[in-house]
């Protein structure tokens, strides 16, 4: 299973929503009502967890991640910068 459909999966599980063509990868998951403030840093800390990185402060200021494409792209350049691919 890659990235994204390991992300999409985590989403999906801990918001009970599904992928579909209403609420695809690009979907801010704030406006559609799947996440809340809460509910966004259960998501960080599960993403800390499930691909082992750690996030900082500035992680959490610098970049609002509010759609799966974004958090995917985030995760990918975290593991880059540990040198995974």
């Amino acid at each position: 299973m890659g990235r994204t459909q390991q992300l999409r999966n985590m989403i999906e599980e801990q918001f009970l929503v599904e992928f579909d063509e209403e609420l695809t990868d690009r979907s801010d998951l704030f406006k559609a009502g799947v996440i809340d403030s809460f509910g966004y840093v259960q998501l960080l800390g599960s993403i800390e967890e499930e691909f082992s990185i750690q996030l900082k402060d500035e992680d959490f200021l610098k970049n609002i991640l509010t759609s799966l494409e974004s958090i995917d792209a985030f995760v990918a350049k975290k593991l880059a910068e540990r040198g995974d691919r």
